[in-house]
């Protein structure tokens, strides 16, 4: 019996520590509090050719009042204070929010349960950039392993050589060129063809205008040729000399399709005269854009100077 007296006192207490508990909790949440409350700060309504890069406060104390129902959605996530660009003043590359004369209009953003009271904040400055759009190169990055006997003797053909960038002006003028990723390829004995994606500049607050490039490239087998070319030398001066070798060999790679087309005149080599020197450094200053790896088969013409 006294088992069960105890027990029914315990019961007893806990239905009226529950009733005083909620009493407690229903006065709280209906009773009117006046709160100090940080908000993020939030802007909205940016125009579209600016964007904020800068806020002087990323986030305010406000004070507000409410019923402890309508206050208590602050304490379970940071608040947002939202702030409209278009309403604000603007000045020297920024937007100005002042307490005298925006607070009115912050305040309608809160609903009809919560009474914006004061923002601890006389101002708030928005940094803003102005957004303009340019076109930059696209610089391939790829590199090519050939097997033996192939190569390339053609520019690669990609489907755009620039992109537009829209961003802030600052920005913009600090990139040069935008790259693609980079690809390696090895043992290459064909065409090539493959898409290659940008990659975006390391800055916020920017777009382009593409994502992708394809990239065409023309691969040959090849074959090396030798042609036997006169040496020119270039004097201004009024001696008599002699030179040798009068001639030199052009060691260079071409395309199978294409070795038959090269002719002498299509290559010039060239020596500049110093009377002070016995050796002159000759120069091939002309040979056809199809050829590669094009070398000389002496890097000195010995020079002799008659009297």
């Amino acid at each position: 019996m006294k088992i069960y007296s105890s027990q029914g006192k315990f019961n007893v207490f806990l239905i009226f520590l529950i009733l005083a508990i909620s009493t407690s909790l229903v006065s709280k949440l209906t009773s009117t509090y006046d709160k100090n409350i940080v908000f993020k700060l939030t802007v909205t309504d940016i125009p579209e050719d600016k964007v904020i890069y800068k806020k002087s406060h990323d986030s305010v104390e406000l004070k507000v009042r409410g019923f402890g129902f309508s206050l208590a959605k602050y304490y379970f996530k940071t608040p947002e204070l939202k702030i409209s660009a278009k309403k604000l003043k603007e000045l020297n590359n920024s937007f100005l929010w002042e307490q005298k004369q925006d607070f009115t209009d912050t305040k309608l953003n809160f609903d009809s349960s919560i009474e914006l009271l004061t923002i601890f904040e006389d101002s708030i400055i928005l940094y803003f950039d102005q957004y303009i759009s340019e076109k930059k190169f696209i610089k391939t990055n790829i590199s090519i392993n050939y097997e033996s006997g192939f190569d390339s003797f053609k520019t690669p053909l990609i489907t755009n050589d620039s992109v537009t960038i829209l961003g802030p002006k600052d920005i913009i003028r600090k990139i040069d060129y935008v790259d693609t990723e980079f690809v390696k390829l090895n043992n290459v004995n064909s065409d090539i063809q493959i898409n290659l994606s940008l990659l975006k500049p390391a800055f916020d607050n920017l777009l382009i205008d593409l994502s992708m490039i394809e990239y065409k490239l023309e691969v040959d087998q090849y074959t090396e040729e030798i042609v036997t070319v006169p040496v020119n030398i270039l004097s201004n001066e009024n001696i008599k000399y002699n030179y040798y070798p009068k001639e030199l060999s052009v060691k260079y790679f071409i395309s199978i399709d294409d070795y038959k087309k090269t002719t002498p005149i299509d290559f010039r080599i060239e020596c500049v005269l110093d009377k002070n020197q016995s050796k002159l450094i000759p120069y091939l200053t002309k040979k056809p854009d199809f050829i590669k790896n094009a070398r000389l088969s002496s890097n000195q013409i010995q020079l002799i100077i008659l009297e």
